[in-house]
Order: C-alpha cells, then structure tokens, then sequence
C-alpha cells in the first residue's frame, strides 16, 4: 500500500507547507490541542494507548465534552516464518470524552469508547481515488468491496478469526493530569490514565486486561500564530488472553505538532505520531507505527470548535491504509 500513497501524501504535504509559510497578520494566541488521532488497527485499539493530549489544563471547575469520530480503511497481506496475517476491515471508533478541571491545576479525563469493526462503506470511494489519480490498487482489485476479513495465526495456532461485523462498548480509560507549568507561550503537564477491560476481546473491541500509562505533554509558542507541541510516554499493557503468545507488556509512545493560526476562527496543524511495537513479530502491521496527521480546527464561537484531519501512514503497513478524524470540542463553564 505504500507505493500508493506516497503522491497523495507529498502533494497533501506541500499544500500545507505552503500554508504555514504564507503569514497573517493575527493577534489571536491561543494554546494548541492536538488532533484526536492513534493507530486505528483492530490490533492496537484493544490496549491503553492514549490520544495525544493538550498541554494547556482547564481552569479550576470548567469542564469540557469531547465528541470524537475516527473511520479507518485497510486490505493487508504479510506472512513470515512463524505468523500469517490478513485484514480487510473498516473501522468505526467513537470516543466520548468527559474533562473537569476538580481542583486547582488538576483535571480528571474519562475517555469511553465504541468501535464497529465491519466491510465498511470506503473501499468503492478508495478504489476510485487510485484509479481517478492513476496510482497503484496493491491487492485491492483483488478483493470483493465492504466485506470483512480479520485472520491471524502465529505458529499455525489461529489468534484472531473475524469474519462478520463487531461492535461493542472499548475499555474505558479513566485519566488525571497535573498542571506543572503554564504562561501565555508555554504549558507542561503531566499525565497518568487507567485503561479498564470493559471491551470483548472476542470482538477485538478490548483486551481484557488492564494497562496503565504515563506521559508528558508540552507546548510552545513561537509567535502569536505558530506553536509547537508534543507529548512522550510510556505504557504497560497486561497480558490478554487472545494474542499473549505476540504480545509485548511494554511500549513507549509520542507525537509532535505544529500548529498555524492564519485567521481568528481557523487553525491548520500537522502531527506526527509515534509507538513501539506492541508485539513481538516481524511482520509489519504488528511493529512500531509512524503516522502523519494533516488538519485544522474550526471555531464556531468560543465554546464550540471543530476538527477534521485525514492521516497517513509513514511506515508503509504498519497501521491502516487511511483514517479519518472528526471531534467536536465543547466547552462549559
């Protein structure tokens, strides 16, 4: 799938390069939340690896709703000498996520899922972008559209066998953060999350165990209209009882972002987002992830904001082909 997407990422690239360099006048400062985006396989989704994170807490006894919608699209084939792998499936991963600023520089985060794992509705609208563009289908072609394939074995043992559509409650995840530092231009905090084993590991919509995860996220203003922000972190993830033989109990992860304000109401932001394997294998959709985010926020007014992004995978078959990400950012007082 790599060959195929390497124009569409360059040309998506350059654009919003372009962007960043043309500058307006703006006196509007605001502190960047990063895009609502992770690696979407069936395979990454079951453990507590978390959404990037704002740097910036909410002031004392605010809160805030986040309504966040991720459609991801893959057709993989990988073999080596002790697992077999094929996935043809469209994820649909929902996340309501609950933030309340309970005491002076301390917020508390629920995050709850639902994911769908089914054939989908993207395969016709992909195969038409390949064609209309003249890139390459990989094995596409090959394959009936919007049907669901999930099969992995490891040693001829099989771990993983899905063939007609999932859906359930994800493991919940319940977060604290700690305001460490904060100005106009700079903001660090450091957070800690519980991921509980509410999912159906049977439905790949949760491990059935517990992890926890720790991490640091920080941001910079480098003018009223640029800022950079990141986060690194570590997780432990219990063993589960479907993929144990593969499975690694520790990972680190973390991503990096610009952010570029050219208009009041407006912001455009790239994001690369990284993570360790979360197995031992070889094969390319179980190892480390390199993704690039491209998007922007939409201010509707200032307790209403929009996200869209589109993401790519760097590291070819590592993650899903393409994903898509929607959040609506509501605040309260």
């Amino acid at each position: 799938m790599c060959n195929s997407k390497k124009p569409a990422s360059y040309i998506t690239g350059r654009f919003f390069l372009g962007l960043l360099f043309f500058t307006f006048q703006n006196s509007f400062a605001e502190h960047p939340s990063p895009l609502l985006t992770r690696n979407e396989s069936p395979f990454s989704l079951i453990f507590g690896l978390p959404l990037a994170s704002p740097a910036l807490l909410l002031d004392n006894n605010n809160s805030r709703l986040i309504n966040s919608f991720n459609i991801s699209n893959t057709i993989n084939a990988q073999t080596n000498n002790t697992d077999r792998l094929f996935i043809d499936v469209e994820t649909w991963h929902v996340n309501f996520l609950y933030d309340y600023a309970f005491k002076e520089n301390w917020m508390f985060r629920l995050q709850l899922p639902y994911i769908v794992h089914s054939g989908g509705i993207l395969d016709a609208a992909i195969d038409s972008y390949h064609q209309a563009l003249g890139l390459p289908e990989d094995i596409r072609p090959y394959f009936q559209n919007d049907q669901i394939d999930i099969n992995l074995s490891h040693n001829n043992s099989a771990l993983a066998n899905l063939s007609s559509r999932q859906q359930s409650l994800g493991d919940i995840s319940l977060q604290i953060a700690w305001q460490a530092e904060k100005s106009e231009q700079h903001a660090l905090s450091y957070w800690l999350s519980l991921k509980l084993p509410t999912g159906d590991e049977d439905k790949l919509t949760g491990s059935g165990a517990t992890d926890l995860a720790a991490w640091v996220t920080t941001d910079l203003g480098l003018t009223d209209t640029r800022w950079l922000y990141g986060q690194a972190g570590l997780l432990y993830m219990s063993d589960t009882d479907i993929l144990e033989t593969m499975q690694n109990n520790w990972a680190v992860f973390g991503n990096a972002g610009i952010k570029f304000q050219p208009w009041n109401n407006i912001e455009l932001k790239t994001q690369l987002d990284f993570h360790s394997a979360l197995y031992d294998s070889s094969l390319d959709f179980l190892s480390h992830v390199i993704q690039l985010t491209f998007g922007g926020t939409y201010y509707l007014n200032k307790k209403h904001k929009l996200d869209f992004a589109v993401v790519e995978d760097i590291k070819s078959a590592s993650s899903p082909d393409v994903n898509f990400n929607i959040s609506w950012w509501i605040y309260y007082q």
